[in-house]
């Protein structure tokens, strides 16, 4: 019968579990969403997995986010192809997205039962266990994880890693092959910060195998369990740093991190995990997308109260670590700062902090502070069995996750739309001028062009090099009649962010709507330069060869006027021309033709040393370069260009 009404509990909270996220299935598509699946044409044929594999170039239409996760890619190619469409269908992905977090709670009631199992063995352990896992699928702060999609990577990650565990728990006999392992791999191809598997066990083993306590590590028995926690580990970890550093062979060169001075990004994470653990107690201000900035002075308040935070959890962790019974309390500290270490270090990220980031480390957490709530009531367990306190633990445990149920469920309808999810951001992080910019765009789409330009202006204020603020007020201005003011727009944004495509992708969509199809096909061509795998800019780059018979009419007319009025500055417009084609041989021959006009043109001896660059003779690029710079000593441009090549002359040697 008990295990009847425990395997009913169970049940039950699934059920929960489903109730919770039954508003989410059909969220749209959000913020990193639309390059890695909306505007991704990699993902639209299924038959394309084996290219993910090659290199990082198929994860993203933007060459920035070009990272190398052959895993992730593979998934949401999968869930295209699910959704049937010729578009991507948000429903298929929540879906499987789900599924895996169920798995992922299944997961991890039998990792926490076997954790407390070794700490203190007791027949109330499943019920612990259940209610950890309860309390970490229903809790709030997760629900950033589970609604925003590409955001996947982390619940699979985590899955992986947890299922890792699992099989070294419960298959010993494998060990010696080291097959517990091979989740790892799999979770590695999904996002990088699965290798934190091998640290995680490593603390495992020192903690409970070995019975190591780290305030033992400077007497010689604690030393030599710690060294032979370490010896096992230590085959895995060197595999996962080689894991790392293939995954960095195979990321392009575009790929940015879009992080400052790691320093800095330290000393600021100080007062981010204070945010995190109170995000963990209290989730009443999650964000989208938060507008906290690097801390520069290494002696800000915040910096000192996080390091002091950080430094007190540490000791706790270490004290827990003495005793075999609070262990399990160790263990979930530690854990927390260890899946932290990828965001939480000199690895200096685009934004200081993200809402969604630890939902891997939630799981240490949640199991420190149950845990320590177990040994508490277990300490008192007299008091604990009076009448009417023996239901007050029940009780506040079925309070923690309605509340938590509930507060789930909101952030789903916050996801729900657009306009939701970034008026929650202008309020929440009102500093943020992206999260203002994202709120015209939802204000815009429904018309409200009044309200739209003064989210846009007050973005521009906040952030007034943002090429996206440029380009969402050029298409405002665009749809409100004022065309001018619309194409200056959207010059000024590519001028802000040439290695942006989207910037170029607006700007030939305007000038399609304007029926200028021949300089469209130019300015799509160098967006598909650096987005090959653009799929609405390849759209509209066939659009535009259609209206001009398939023919770069502007390079027609180029060679045409040529032949009458043959000028340096005609022949240099030309170089720049077959440049943007791509045909960086044509470019050289046509910058010469220049100088033949005009010797002294350092704008001709820089195409010449760009296209040469691009054609990797670096020989040759360093020669037009020095040219270029001794008729113009302070021509910016070409210090770069030869910079560039000597750079990559070097890698070669």
């Amino acid at each position: 019968m008990k295990n009847r009404i425990f395997l009913a509990a169970c049940l039950l909270a699934i059920a929960g579990l489903v109730l919770t996220y039954s508003n989410h299935f059909n969220n749209p598509f959000h913020f990193d969403d639309a390059h890695t699946i909306e505007t991704n044409a990699a993902i639209r044929d299924i038959k394309n997995i084996p290219r993910f594999f090659v290199d990082g170039t198929t994860s993203s239409s933007l060459p920035a986010n070009q990272a190398y996760r052959p895993g992730l890619t593979t998934l949401n190619a999968i869930d295209f192809w699910l959704g049937g469409k010729n578009e991507p269908v948000p429903f298929y992905y929540h879906r499987s997205i789900f599924i895996v977090f169920v798995l992922l709670a299944i997961a991890l009631f039998f990792f926490f039962l076997k954790i407390y199992n070794i700490a203190y063995e007791h027949k109330n352990n499943k019920w612990v266990a259940l209610f950890t896992v309860t309390f970490f699928c229903y809790h709030t702060a997760n629900a950033e994880t589970i609604n925003y999609i590409i955001q996947r990577a982390e619940s699979f990650s985590t899955f992986m890693i947890i299922l890792a565990f699992l099989i070294y728990f419960y298959l010993p006999k494998l060990h010696k092959f080291y097959l517990f392992i091979i989740p790892v791999f799999i979770g590695f191809t999904v996002k990088e910060p699965t290798i934190m598997f091998m640290p995680l066990l490593f603390l495992y083993i020192f903690l409970f195998e070995k019975e190591g306590s780290f305030t033992e590590l400077l007497q010689k028995k604690g030393l030599q369990r710690f060294l032979k926690a370490l010896l096992f580990t230590l085959p895995g970890i060197i595999i996962c740093l080689l894991l790392f550093s293939y995954s960095r062979s195979k990321t392009p060169e575009n790929w940015t991190s879009g992080g400052g001075d790691p320093i800095v990004y330290l000393q600021t994470q100080m007062f981010v995990i204070v945010h995190y653990v109170n995000n963990f107690f209290l989730p009443l201000n999650l964000s989208a997308d938060t507008d906290w900035k690097p801390i520069a002075n290494p002696f800000d308040d915040r910096v000192i109260v996080g390091a002091l935070f950080i430094l007190t959890l540490i000791v706790l962790a270490f004290r827990a670590s003495r005793n075999k019974e609070s262990r399990p309390i160790a263990f979930g500290i530690l854990w927390f700062f260890v899946a932290l270490l990828p965001t939480s270090s000199v690895f200096a990220f685009a934004e200081v902090l993200n809402d969604h980031r630890p939902f891997f480390p939630y799981i240490g957490l949640v199991m420190a502070v149950v845990w320590t709530c177990v040994l508490f009531i277990r300490k008192h367990e007299t008091v604990f069995k009076k009448p009417l306190m023996n239901i007050l633990p029940t009780a506040t445990c079925l309070l923690i996750l309605t509340a938590h149920a509930i507060g789930a469920h909101h952030r789903n309808d916050v996801w729900s739309s657009g306009e939701k999810l970034w008026k929650d951001v202008t309020v929440k992080s009102p500093g943020n001028g992206r999260g203002w910019m994202n709120y015209g765009n939802s204000e815009m789409a429904k018309g409200n062009y009044p309200q739209a330009l003064i989210a846009f202006n007050k973005a521009k204020e906040l952030w007034p090099y943002y090429s996206y603020v440029h380009i969402n007020l050029g298409i405002l201005h665009a749809a409100t009649g004022k065309q001018a003011e619309a194409e200056n727009y959207y010059k000024t944004a590519i001028s802000l962010d040439q290695k942006n495509p989207e910037t170029y992708r607006y700007y030939g969509k305007w000038l399609i709507d304007r029926k200028r199809y021949d300089e469209a096909q130019s300015i799509l061509q160098q967006g598909l330069r650096i987005s090959p795998q653009h799929l609405e800019m390849q759209q509209f780059y066939n659009m535009a060869m259609q209206y001009t018979g398939g023919k770069n009419v502007r390079l027609e007319n180029m060679l045409e006027q040529l032949k009458t009025q043959p000028t340096a500055d005609g022949y240099l417009n030309l170089s720049l021309e077959y440049y943007n084609l791509g045909d960086y041989e044509k470019c050289v021959e046509a910058a010469k033709q220049s100088l033949q006009l005009k010797p002294d043109y350092e704008l001709a001896y820089n195409n010449i040393c760009s296209a040469y660059n691009a054609l990797k003779q670096y020989d040759k690029a360093i020669e037009a370069c020095e040219k270029a710079i001794q008729i113009k000593p302070d021509f910016e441009l070409a210090k770069n260009n030869l910079k560039l090549a000597v750079t990559e002359k070097a890698k070669q040697n």
